[in-house]
């Protein structure tokens, strides 16, 4: 039994989980009980990276775990979660942000949101998912800076490759209702034999769900249905899956791979904990940016200290 394993069992006794291949119960962070606490944990231990997942195989081997607990899913929810679910980001969701419309550049100025959406527009023509075009949006693949686990750790956007949240390669030309989709973590993008893809997060275990199948099946229709709007040949991609189609294919202004596998990533943990959004905290994009959120910024230095503390005691035993 390899060690992840050994460290799922010893959650579900942590967790007292009957059946650990049940979704949790969907649930705002802030409400999670037992069982969602056990998914986004396992959801770390499959799909999480690698330093995190041996984390957390040394925190459950311990026996400190129940310690140490809290402060460990809070710097997971920072890590995987926050930079990606705009409604779980508050007042600091809007970062300063390259120098041509749209993609970062050399000579100091960053783009906009408003020079960014221009020139998706220029890039996609229509909505990448459903190929509306109309109510289109530019939306965010990282949708905000991450919170550090470490003072040192590099930001998610230079992680990417990425220079700023505004440029083009973070962006995707949305619809309103793919956006919305997009940022609850509920579609995502995955690379396919070198294609970008869209797929659809089932949130149950079943494949035959009737809510999933019938939400592919009505996304499939709207693409075929205005197939024939446009005389690019992008019926040639249509077929068994949704393949992203761009009007501008200059490698250089697609999308970052990177940022999308991160985004992808949040999706699949997200499921596994059955994250739910508070609408009463939903932060859709604009083009105002806020100063310092100092209640999150107490709330990082908190965590820098637990963090240390944590550190601390593991290379203590």
């Amino acid at each position: 039994m390899n060690s992840a394993s050994t460290a799922k069992e010893m959650l579900q006794r942590h967790y007292s989980i009957a059946d650990p291949l049940v979704i949790p119960t969907q649930r705002i962070r802030s409400e999670w009980k037992e069982d969602n606490k056990f998914g986004f944990l396992c959801g770390i231990l499959e799909h999480g990276e690698q330093q995190h997942r041996e984390e957390l195989v040394r925190l459950s081997s311990g026996g400190g775990f129940a310690e140490h607990e809290d402060v460990f899913i809070d710097q997971m929810f920072d890590h995987y979660i926050r930079p990606y679910l705009k409604s779980y980001s508050g007042s600091s969701c809007h970062t300063p942000v390259g120098s041509r419309p749209g993609s970062a550049g050399s000579s100091g100025s960053e783009p906009t949101h408003k020079q960014m959406k221009k020139a998706l527009e220029a890039r996609d023509g229509v909505c990448l998912f459903c190929w509306n075009n109309l109510s289109l949006e530019a939306s965010h693949i990282i949708a905000r800076k991450n919170i550090p686990i470490a003072q040192d750790e590099s930001s998610v956007l230079q992680r990417a490759g990425l220079q700023s949240k505004h440029q083009v390669q973070n962006g995707l030309l949305l619809c309103k209702i793919c956006h919305d989709q997009f940022d609850l973590l509920h579609y995502y993008v995955d690379v396919v034999d070198d294609r970008l893809v869209l797929k659809i997060v089932n949130q149950t275990n079943d494949k035959n769900d009737p809510t999933f199948k019938y939400a592919v099946s009505d996304l499939g229709i709207d693409r075929i249905k205005r197939n024939g709007r446009f005389p690019d040949g992008r019926s040639q991609v249509e077929g068994q899956e949704m393949r992203l189609w761009f009007m501008d294919n200059n490698a250089e202004l697609q999308p970052n791979r990177v940022a999308l596998e991160f985004h992808k990533t949040a999706c699949l943990i997200w499921r596994m904990a059955g994250g739910a959004d508070p609408e009463d905290e939903y932060c859709s994009d604009c083009d105002s940016d806020t100063g310092v959120d100092y209640l999150q910024k107490e709330r990082l230095d908190r965590l820098w200290d637990s963090a240390r503390t944590l550190r601390y005691d593991q290379h203590a035993e």
